[in-house]
């Protein structure tokens, strides 16, 4: 049974009796089908294959991990706000479609391209982890930041997730806005959360080579 098959055969015998009364053609109908099983298709392993290419700034991301997280209501009205303010400091910045982006090599190495300015550095993969920690090396302007970086990627797009601090500072280096209001309003709201992730939603760019592979498990 292949992948598509196998999704809709669990959701039919999933719905039960709910189905009474309602048509397969509405439950079922060929976009729902497609939505669903690209979802699954789409997602790749995060490995280092899968990450090479160049990835270009779609958004912002924000997710509560660890074990003090808020109720689900909570955590989705927090989650909102922190991501409202978090798009409004990056367009202030300069972080916004466009403008920002990262490029992976195959020999480990990356660039983070930030309004015409290129910062190098070396990446290390963990497969157990999905995650990428990116060192700048002696970049004059970076020096000595390492951010570890929580990793998902699909075909067409990737999620990179830091912890708030972390990337708050990174994010004030390159654009230069020590003492910004901005910035300090966002810190004092981050900092009120534990195992708060903030990070950015990439889309792979256009003519960049794909090359997926699987991790065999």
């Amino acid at each position: 049974m292949n992948k598509t098959a196998a999704i809709i055969f669990l959701l039919l015998t999933s719905c039960g009796m709910q189905m009474y009364g309602q048509s397969l053609k509405d439950l079922f109908n060929k976009e729902t089908i497609r939505d669903i099983a690209g979802s699954v298709v789409e997602q790749l392993d995060v490995l280092p294959k899968n990450i090479e290419g160049t990835w270009e700034y779609a958004g912002t991301a924000v997710k509560f991990t660890g074990d003090n997280i808020l109720t689900t209501a909570a955590s989705q009205i927090a989650s909102g706000q922190i991501e409202t303010r978090l798009d409004e400091y990056l367009q202030i910045v300069g972080i916004r479609e466009g403008a920002f982006s990262y490029t992976f090599n195959a020999d480990s190495t990356f660039t983070t391209s930030f309004n015409k300015m290129d910062f190098p550095g070396r990446y290390t993969f963990s497969e157990e982890a999905n995650t990428i920690e990116l060192d700048y090396g002696k970049n004059e302007k970076l020096r000595g930041i390492t951010l570890k970086t929580q990793v998902s990627v699909s075909l067409t797009s990737m999620e990179l997730l830091f912890n708030a601090d972390k990337l708050l500072d990174f994010i004030n280096k390159i654009s230069s806005s020590a003492g910004n209001s901005k910035l300090s309003m966002l810190n004092a709201l981050t900092s009120q959360y534990d195992g708060l992730k903030i990070g950015f939603e990439l889309t792979r760019k256009s003519g960049s080579d794909v090359k997926t592979v699987s991790s065999g498990y």
